[in-house]
């Protein structure tokens, strides 16, 4: 039972021991009468040592997590053994007494303790004990504040009591309002729209391209039909027309790419903001390997409870709970030094110098050579006063490290108040030397009480943390560095070595060149009024009109037609736009954003289009299943949606926040539709 309890701790507070306020202990540090003289060799201190003891003398001790879990465990199981017994009075008492202590000792949360609370609640309703129910529910609500099963379990308690409308609509109120509040606090929900969006974005590519194809695959097909007419091949004419504009579909291997040969052969006929529409969506699929790369990088950090931990651990304060997670990571993997290092790194931001210290000398005997836990013991050194050990620890790190500046900085001031003003004024003017930017940044990022500047630890950084997931390597590799890393432009540009980025920049290149291959050949149109495609060969030039020859006469010159040309010429253009309208509203109706897209406004349409594939790939990402199938890919979103522990009483805060953007864009493409004349 140990074991779960220690896991579900999310804070534990400090107990200050007596030595901390012993007089005497404090005379002693700030006399700067303690030692804490190290050995040649980093051995761990013995109990009775000097060192030991002067750390135990000028330093806190961290809490005792076994001690809070037997305390808690036999509390807990109490109250059990009387709700067992039917003592309901006892059990009230119970919950009081688990309540006072876990909030004399300062834990927040405890999420798995209040999960089976939820889970007790859910028992109760069960059978009828309402009461019951909403006594674990409200235990539960103080041992983990906020979470939303708390509140939808309590509104079907309330609902299924006869509470009425209103508290169980406040209720389920408040559990729509918890679940969004921590979705937006919780990276793994950012980061898994992000790869949302990354889709959506190919999306709108491979729908631009059918809807291009929609617009301009009868020009096209009217080109290579006069060419070939022209080339006396007028048998080959219809045929090679539509063989061109399926090619991607007859050669197999070329189907998944569709998207961009339509692109490609439809540009020169695209109007100035289509084919500007065009360049962007083909630099975003030149982009999308790498972007999906770092998207998936993204979300392994908001994933990975380890990351998460070490991130935690990495940018963060002293926290019981991070302790925690930390010593459990630091078990589960003894031989990597870098848990241990983050590990004693918290200790030391709590001022728990003892443990920090412990900790920094067995990472040192795992790895020799971590010139950052020498920083970070002589800066345990420097705030117990102890320079001249101090000192010797930044000078350990610089033999390690020659070129890291911030031992060269810290040693700096441990000079400076020591007065050595001479070595000090040396070591700092060897930090400039290093790097001078990064020295005067460490100058000003901080001051003790006095104003003066106050030693820096060495810790990692959030983008070291990053780019060892991303590239799947072993942190650890950063304590052993030994160089400063500079910026891989090529490890960059590498990323863009992929079919998918090579195809869509290979595209773009053809675009930029194919309309002056063809510039000798004016591409051709399509009649506004009667849809039917015409070319420099079908009709004079000079007219001007996006009108065929007949609609000129008819509609722009008014010298008339024959009844009969123009009876057939009026049902031509009547059946065209009946057509094109229908047309339109049915493909709103399926892709909202389709209407703009196919009457010449792409920009808004595909912005529409990109929004609505977001809310309904993050609200039913199934339904993205039958493509993956049919084109041999795994994106597998419906994977990336993290739920509920217990999976009781659960609101999907993706979900929640899909249906709204959905609707919002659906109205916006089909209310917008019915007001487009089509292009």
């Amino acid at each position: 039972m140990r074991g779960w309890t220690a896991a579900a701790i999310a804070a534990t507070v400090v107990a200050t021991l007596a030595g901390l306020c012993a007089p005497a202990a404090r005379a002693e540090v700030d006399s700067g009468v303690i030692r804490l003289s190290e050995s040649a060799a980093p051995a761990e201190p013995e109990p009775d040592a000097p060192e030991a003891r002067a750390l135990r003398a000028g330093a806190r001790h961290s809490f005792d997590v076994e001690a809070f879990d037997s305390r808690f465990e036999s509390l807990w199981f109490q109250r059990k053994a009387y709700q067992a017994e039917g003592r309901d009075d006892d059990a009230a008492h119970q919950s009081d007494l688990i309540r006072d202590f876990v909030a004399e000792e300062g834990v927040r949360r405890l999420p798995i303790a209040a999960g089976a609370l939820v889970m007790e609640a859910r028992g109760w309703l069960r059978e009828g004990s309402y009461e019951k129910a909403l006594a674990s529910l409200s235990l539960a609500e103080s041992l983990d504040p906020g979470r939303p099963q708390i509140a939808l379990a309590r509104a079907h308690v309330l609902w299924a009591s006869g509470a009425g409308t209103l508290a169980t609509g406040a209720e389920l109120a408040l559990a729509v309002r918890n679940t969004l509040t921590a979705a937006l606090s919780d990276l793994n929900t950012l980061h898994g729209l992000a790869l949302v969006s990354l889709v959506a974005v190919l999306g709108c590519v491979a729908l631009f391209s059918v809807f291009m194809a929609v617009r301009y695959q009868l020009v096209m097909r009217h080109d290579i039909e006069e060419w070939l007419i022209g080339e006396d091949r007028e048998a080959l004419a219809k045929a090679a027309g539509w063989l061109a504009l399926f090619l991607p579909f007859v050669v197999i291997a070329g189907a998944g790419w569709f998207a961009l040969y339509w692109i490609g052969i439809f540009f020169r006929y695209m109007r100035r903001a289509e084919r500007a529409l065009a360049v962007a969506l083909l630099l975003l699929t030149a982009l999308a390997v790498p972007m999906y790369r770092f998207s998936v990088g993204l979300y392994g950090l908001a994933a990975d409870p380890t990351v998460r931990t070490t991130i935690a651990a990495a940018n963060g304060g002293y926290d019981p709970d991070r302790i925690v997670k930390m010593r459990a990571l630091v078990t589960a993997q003894p031989d990597d030094p870098i848990y241990r290092f983050l590990l004693a790194g918290l200790y030391k931001n709590g001022r728990y110098f003892e443990d920090a210290f412990l900790e920094y000398r067995q990472v040192l005997e795992a790895a020799p050579a971590t010139y950052q836990a020498r920083i970070n013991l002589g800066n345990i050194y420097f705030a117990l006063g102890q320079y001249g050990e101090a000192i010797a620890n930044y000078r350990k790190a610089i033999e390690i490290r020659p070129d890291c500046a911030l031992a060269y900085y810290d040693m700096y001031l441990a000079q400076s108040d020591t007065f050595k003003l001479k070595e000090a004024t040396e070591s700092l003017a060897k930090a400039r030397e290093i790097d001078a930017e990064e020295t005067s940044r460490l100058l000003e990022s901080g001051s003790r009480d006095g104003g003066s500047p106050k030693v820096i630890d060495a810790t990692v950084a959030f983008d070291s943390i990053w780019k060892a997931t991303v590239e799947g390597r072993h942190l650890s590799d950063w304590l052993s560095s030994t160089s400063r890393e500079g910026r891989d432009w090529t490890g960059a540009l590498s990323q863009l070595a992929n079919a998918t980025s090579v195809l869509a920049l290979l595209t773009l290149a053809g675009c930029g060149v194919m309309p002056f291959m063809l510039r000798a050949r004016i591409p051709a149109q399509r009649c506004l009024r009667c849809g039917r495609p015409f070319c420099s060969q079908c009709k004079s030039s000079r007219d001007g009109y996006e009108y065929c020859s007949q609609c000129v006469h008819l509609f722009v010159l008014g010298d008339g037609l024959a009844p009969e040309t123009k009876s057939m010429k009026l049902y031509e253009v009547e059946r065209h736009e009946k057509r094109s309208r229908r047309g339109r509203r049915l493909a709103a109706l399926i892709v909202p954003g389709a209407s703009h897209v196919l009457s010449g406004r792409a920009w808004v349409g595909s912005g529409l289009i990109v929004l609505w594939l977001i809310a309904l790939l993050a609200g039913y990402p199934e339904i993205l299943a039958p493509v993956e199938r049919a084109f041999g890919v795994g994106l597998h979103l419906s994977e990336l949606r993290a739920g509920a522990a217990p999976a009781v009483y659960g609101l999907d805060a993706v979900f929640l926040l899909a249906v709204p953007l959905g609707v919002v864009v659906w109205l916006a493409g089909n209310l917008g539709a019915r007001r487009l004349r089509g292009a």
